[in-house]
């Protein structure tokens, strides 16, 4: 078997998500729905075994994607009906049918990410998309050229089904977070990484904040606390504490440490992190590097999305001239 499994986001829609982005009064990209999304909740079970034939055929390449993570080449009639019965589908589907009553509103905000792309001249690949509901640890996956979007990872953080989860992972699971984990995934699976000559911490806060973003740019985000993972208590904490955390690492020379282990505490989700003498939120590199970005921005607002996303960016200092000053 040959899975292909290119990008996954752990922990990319809320009605009111997608009402405030349809209600702006200067609205200038359309919301079109994707047309080749599916919906692969379907209910097997109560199907003939023609009707059942007549489904897969219509979602194939969805299914047989999908089939792919669990480990299946070629999806059978039985298989199906497994699917459809499994404790996951059985548990998670109606809490989903009651926070995402019409899948539409997932296709649309997939056109409204890939329309707003499109005018900012970010380049991402055609793809097939499906909204899936399972029992695997990732909410958004890319399987060969089909995203799957598991919406039982965003029924919202008091969702009883998340109580055994830590805060931090509980507080990304809502269906307003939706919209940003596809953004992302899309991003930075056309645009990842890349180490240059040394992966510095500096680095990956440049290219964090930029993703960071270019993630608020695709939703026509009116607050940034969402795109980088944050209520809005918690983001307005880290505005009150940059100095000190901007302070805290040029003091200790962390900007150019290369250490895995350094951009891990810095950059991944988790809960509060040890930094000097003072905790922080997790994933505060992301935040100053989203600052960083955003104040070069002020300066060069001619830069475009894919050049920030680009090693020649995120690969030197001089973004930092416009912050410190």
């Amino acid at each position: 078997m040959k899975k292909t499994i290119k990008y996954i986001v752990s922990a990319a829609l809320l009605l009111v998500v997608f009402a405030s982005c349809e209600n702006k009064e200067n609205r200038q990209h359309a919301l079109v729905p994707v047309s080749d999304l599916v919906s692969l909740m379907r209910d097997y079970s109560v199907m003939s075994s023609d009707e059942r034939a007549a489904a897969y055929d219509a979602d194939s390449t969805a299914v047989k994607a999908f089939m792919l993570t669990l480990g299946v080449d070629e999806p059978t009639d039985s298989l199906l009906l497994a699917w459809s019965s499994s404790r996951a589908v059985e548990v998670f589907t109606p809490d989903v049918d009651s926070v995402f009553p019409d899948r539409n509103i997932v296709g649309k905000t997939l056109g409204m990410i890939i329309d707003n792309a499109a005018s900012l001249d970010l380049g991402l690949p055609k793809r097939r998309y499906a909204a899936v509901v399972y029992g695997r640890p990732e909410s958004v996956l890319f399987v060969d050229s089909v995203m799957l979007i598991a919406l039982n990872h965003y029924l919202g953080a008091d969702y009883p089904g998340y109580s055994h989860l830590p805060h931090y992972q509980r507080a990304v699971k809502t269906p307003e977070q939706l919209p940003y984990d596809i953004s992302e995934a899309l991003v930075a699976t056309e645009y990842p990484y890349e180490e240059g000559e040394s992966a510095t911490l500096l680095s990956r806060m440049l290219y964090e904040g930029a993703l960071a973003l270019a993630k608020t740019r695709l939703v026509d985000a009116s607050s940034p606390a969402t795109a980088l993972g944050y209520d809005e208590d918690t983001y307005q904490r880290l505005l009150k504490t940059e100095g000190d955390i901007w302070r805290t690492l040029v003091e200790n020379r962390l900007l150019y440490d290369i250490s895995p282990t350094t951009s891990r505490k810095l950059l991944s989700p988790g809960p509060d992190v040890n930094l000097g003498n003072m905790n922080v939120p997790s994933r505060a590199g992301r935040f100053i590097g989203y600052r960083i970005v955003e104040s070069y921005m002020r300066k060069h607002p001619e830069t475009t999305l894919s050049e920030l996303l680009s090693l020649s960016f995120y690969g030197t200092t001089v973004p930092l001239e416009s912050y410190l000053q």
